[in-house]
């Protein structure tokens, strides 16, 4: 009998909520975005949950000495997104069905404005490319004043200087060419 796909398997757990335990103990919540063939991981709203061992005081009467208590905490903190590495996880466990709300994710509702419009620390944002970098959109008006809506450009895409032409001076060649017959692979 073969054994069961895995990939199959975790393939219809996309967008729940799993549990990954690491090899040192730690755990990962976080809603599954995608995994591969070796298990790597990728969870967003990731919260890791640690045991930390913190040695204590003991309340005893003055001036005996008392040994020292060690005392087991959990501590909690926020990571957002996460890519796990297949080989520090140990197991991978279903912690909550997927949110049946789209937009329920990291506290959003459709009532509250959408997650583009407001920024809050531990969200990740596209930055856009601007409307600088895409370049005037062509036609009269992109910049006024110049024929075409676009100053002359000379040699470099920059504009000449003033009493000077755009383009190369007579008898030159433009960079980079050379003439049939001269030096090169084909020169002999």
């Amino acid at each position: 009998m073969a054994a069961p796909n895995k990939q199959g398997k975790m393939q219809g757990f996309i967008n729940y909520r799993m549990r990954a335990t690491m090899k040192d103990g730690r755990q990962l919540v976080g809603q599954m975005l995608a995994f591969d063939k070796h298990m790597n991981l990728v969870l967003v709203d990731c919260e890791e949950y640690r045991k930390v061992k913190r040695k204590t005081k003991a309340g005893g009467a003055p001036g005996a000495s008392a040994p020292a208590q060690t005392v087991e905490t959990e501590e909690k903190r926020s990571l957002g997104l996460a890519i796990i590495r297949g080989a520090h996880v140990v197991s991978c466990s279903v912690d909550g069905p997927p949110p049946t709300d789209p937009a329920a994710r990291m506290g959003t509702s459709a009532a509250t404005p959408s997650a583009a419009t407001v920024n809050t620390p531990g969200i990740s944002r596209p930055a856009g490319r601007g409307a600088g970098l895409q370049g005037p959109m062509g036609g009269q008006g992109a910049f006024p004043g110049f024929p075409g809506g676009a100053p002359p450009m000379g040699r470099g895409g920059f504009a000449p200087p003033a009493g000077f032409g755009g383009g190369q001076p007579p008898g030159f060649a433009p960079p980079g060419f050379q003439p049939p017959g001269r030096g090169g692979f084909g020169g002999r």
